[in-house]
């Protein structure tokens, strides 16, 4: 694990004074030099506290053997960068793979729309970026380990924190099997709503594509689906219906996603069709 730099520990003060974002990537990319002298140098008791939190930030990374991933940094995902908004820094545990395929969907699946889910993952031959929550983001990633394949999981919260508690020895054993949980929160801090829909955001700029498995018409997945069209990701979502939970299904495929059979086999066909309209694995 690599110390952390004058430059990343400059940033996460920098952060913790709630320096705007634009700001925080231009420090990022050492572009902000007059930022970085007073966040070094000042002794007024703001900064002092904003330093002393980021040297407590440092020594939660290391003992969660995570790192600082600036957007000036060659592990920074190539594709965030489509962003308006890409975060000036990601705090990563494990290994961030930089493509994947996005299966996403609802919290509370059927059981036939969650083994989807898992077996389809298992056989798309690529990592997986899903968002560690329950119902279908937990079996896209166990599907994930199931092939040996490594999975990243983009959370709503700051490293340190897992959401939902339930998924802490998920969120362990994606790490050991070389994937990573990724947060663009500082350490520590807990899930709200808006943290959870901001994260989506970055789910489907990661991915290459989009796969909607199952979800209400008001579910999370479906701001990862208006995302993924904005960014201009290829869509996909399973053709099934006749319960709450596939009600945002149709929504997307009447918003132009692509319609996916129910059958794994025939699922897989399609995309694999379809792959010359995608961006290179």
């Amino acid at each position: 694990m690599r110390e952390m730099s004058h430059e990343q520990l400059a940033l996460l003060t920098a952060a913790y004074m709630h320096v705007p974002a634009r700001r925080l990537r231009s420090l990022a990319r050492g572009e902000d030099s007059s930022l970085k002298e007073w966040l070094e140098s000042d002794s007024g008791r703001r900064v002092a506290h904003a330093r002393h939190q980021a040297r407590d930030a440092a020594h939660t990374l290391a003992a969660l053997e995570a790192s600082i991933v600036t957007i000036a940094d060659a592990r920074y995902p190539e594709r965030l960068r489509d962003l308006e908004d890409p975060p000036a820094f990601l705090c990563v545990r494990g290994n961030l793979p930089s493509r994947g395929i996005a299966v996403i969907g609802t919290r509370t699946p059927p059981e036939a729309a969650r083994l989807f889910a898992r077996e389809f993952s298992a056989r798309l031959g690529e990592p997986i970026v899903s968002g560690l929550a329950l119902g279908i983001d937990a079996a896209a990633h166990r599907g994930a380990l199931d092939a040996g394949v490594p999975t990243v999981a983009y959370v709503g919260t700051g490293l340190g924190v897992t959401y939902p508690p339930e998924h802490r020895a998920l969120e362990e054993e994606i790490v050991a099997r070389g994937g990573a949980i990724v947060s663009e929160r500082l350490p520590g801090e807990g899930a709200t709503k808006s943290t959870l829909a901001h994260r989506d955001r970055l789910q489907a700029a990661h991915a290459r594509a989009v796969v909607l498995i199952a979800s209400e018409t008001d579910g999370g997945a479906m701001l990862t689906m208006r995302y993924a069209k904005q960014l201009g990701r290829p869509r996909f979502a399973l053709a099934a219906y006749g319960d709450r939970c596939y009600t945002g299904n149709a929504q997307a495929h009447a918003d132009g996603a692509r319609v996916l059979p129910f059958d794994v086999d025939r699922a897989l066909h399609e995309l694999q069709e379809f792959s010359k309209h995608l961006a290179p694995a």
